[in-house]
């Protein structure tokens, strides 16, 4: 990673982001992904804004290159900037024709005046209207030193237009531009906007993340942490879930006034995630001014420890305390961490005595807890507790028809009948089969048939009962295979190669053992849930589009089967 982005990203980003400019479009370094001239001078139009959580900001001169970017470029970008800054990284996107005062790169962070405070710096030598301050939170001065130099600030000269000499001179036969707003001034910190009363954002302009192809919307809203996917509309309800959906319906319909708190328990990869989101859109459609939080055991735990670190431990307090609901996933991971378990039990105590919502997740009901504080477990048991079962043949067929729907694919209903005889524990399971079938006819160019499901399930057909795939022997398998040691993929190495065959792996112990995200993500060298996903994610998106990668995951999981 670049060492510029490792003390404060969103103050540097600027900065990493003219370094990067310089390296992709100056040269040939094979780290970059190659584009073509036309559209290295698209990236030289890209200014950057600001980092807002895993969010990278940027305008751009025209709507034609806001286009560019957005239809040839997103990919690319994002994978450069996870490279450099070692996390997924998303990117927004707006128009805006007269930039903002340029962040000007500088060695330090010391303004004129002696303040090592950048903001004070910004401040003094940008005056603005104190309203739009917080629409450049996490941004500050950058540094460049490479080749390219971008126009120096000099005291009688106009900033703007100093800042936009760089990019009118590659702007070319662009169209004219719109005077669309800036998108990105809404994008508040996660933190400040959870613990804000009365935030509304009906009337915020409206603004594209570009995720993936195929991704229509942001997968996560960084305000509440709620996955856009996951909706009671895109649930299929069948007896297996039929009681918890009501009750996680009945209490978006009336917080803390219905059940509270809601504990819904079950095995991994029976949809409790997506009902625990679902709860959180409802009432947020219900109520749009609620301040609704989702946090998985294990962000909350990091968290905690940060604010300890930071010596900010109010503000975590204020960010939890001050919610109209909390939903907190895998609960059970709070288990032996006696200091998070301390705080919780007095964050509970104080949204509940509040009369405030508090939903919850876990892989086991709470009297089998047995390693969690008995004050805590007592009090997640006076509430309702309910729990999602494995689905019967019925509903998976209905989870197929409806996942195929959702993501536009061609299902006959004897295929989806034949995946599902052949899946029945896991949910997650389920819909990986039908991401293989459908990637093997599209690569294959053959209509979805169960001729061509069995050609394409043929070698990841569940296993029986008494084998048990590990993360470890998955690991070991796909080092071997992609020739490196288990060190260098569980390692930090980010050459394509290495990131390749670890987000394979992953993708692989996703699809082939019950481990949670926060599991996975201890077992591949401790990296944080969201970088599970996102491997995850990248890994079924390539296997719709490159045969290569369909083949080795075939071959892999085939290799791990035998060897369990």
């Amino acid at each position: 990673m670049n060492e510029k982005a490792s003390s404060d990203p969103a103050a540097e980003f600027p900065s990493l982001w003219y370094d990067i400019v310089t390296r992709w479009t100056t040269g040939n370094d094979p780290a970059f992904p190659a584009i073509s001239a036309g559209r290295r001078g698209v990236v030289r139009q890209l200014r950057p804004v600001t980092l807002v959580g895993s969010i990278a900001v940027f305008t751009v001169p025209t709507p034609w290159a806001k286009s560019e970017v957005e239809d040839h470029l997103a990919m690319p970008i994002q994978d450069v900037l996870h490279q450099e800054l070692g996390q997924p990284i998303s990117i927004s996107v707006s128009v805006q024709a007269n930039p903002p005062e340029p962040q000007r790169p500088t060695q330090d962070f010391t303004n004129p005046s002696g303040s090592s405070n950048p903001s004070e710096h910004a401040n003094s030598s940008n005056p603005r209207d104190p309203r739009d301050s917080r629409d450049l939170r996490g941004s500050g001065p950058g540094t460049h030193t490479g080749p390219e130099q971008f126009p120096q600030p000099t005291p009688d000269a106009d900033a703007a237009a100093q800042h936009a000499s760089y990019y009118e001179a590659r702007r070319g036969d662009d169209v004219e531009p719109s005077p669309t707003p800036p998108a990105w001034q809404h994008l508040a910190n996660p933190t400040t906007a959870s613990s804000r009363p009365g935030t509304d954002s009906t009337h915020s302009p409206a603004r594209r993340v570009i995720r993936t192809p195929g991704t229509q919307e942001p997968v996560r809203d960084d305000e509440t942490m709620l996955n856009r996917k996951y909706t009671f509309d895109s649930f299929v309800i069948g007896s297996s879930n039929q009681f918890a959906h009501a009750a996680c319906c009945a209490v978006a319909e009336a917080p803390a006034r219905a059940y509270n708190p809601l504990f819904i328990w079950g095995e991994s990869g029976l949809g409790k995630t997506h009902l625990l989101h679902a709860i959180g859109h409802y009432a947020r459609e219900l109520q749009p001014n609620m301040r609704v939080q989702y946090v998985s055991s294990e962000e909350l735990t990091n968290n905690f420890i940060n604010s300890i670190a930071s010596n900010t431990r109010e503000a975590f307090k204020r960010r939890y305390r001050n919610l109209d609901m909390l939903i907190v996933d895998d609960i059970q991971f709070l288990q032996g961490k006696e200091s998070t378990q301390e705080e919780f039990f007095h964050t509970f105590n104080a949204l509940h005595q509040a009369n405030k919502q508090i939903v919850l997740s876990s892989d086991r009901p709470p009297r089998q807890l047995t390693t969690l504080e008995d004050r805590l477990r007592t009090r997640f048991e006076g509430g309702l507790i309910t729990d999602v079962q494995t689905p019967d043949l019925d509903t998976r067929i209905a989870i197929l028809t409806k996942k195929a729907h959702l993501e536009n694919k061609v299902l006959p209903e004897d295929v989806a009948t034949f995946i599902a005889t052949r899946y029945e524990t896991s949910i997650r399971e389920l819909e990986g089969a039908l991401i293989r079938v459908t990637a093997y006819c599209s690569l294959s160019r053959v209509p979805v048939s169960v001729e061509a499901a069995e050609v394409a399930l043929r070698n990841n057909m569940p296993t029986g009962g008494d084998v048990v795939i590990s993360a470890q022997s998955i690991i070991e398998t796909v080092a071997d295979y992609y020739t490196l040691t288990t060190e260098e993929l569980l390692g930090k190495g980010r050459s394509r190669k290495v990131a390749h065959a670890r987000q394979v792996a992953i993708y692989l112990c996703r699809e082939l053992t019950d481990l949670s995200l926060p599991k996975l993500g201890v077992e591949f060298g401790g990296r944080d849930h969201s970088t599970v996903l996102y491997a995850e994610r990248r890994i079924r998106e390539s296997l719709n589009e490159d045969r290569k990668t369909f083949d080795d995951v075939q071959h892999l999981t085939q290799k791990v089967k035998s060897h369990s």
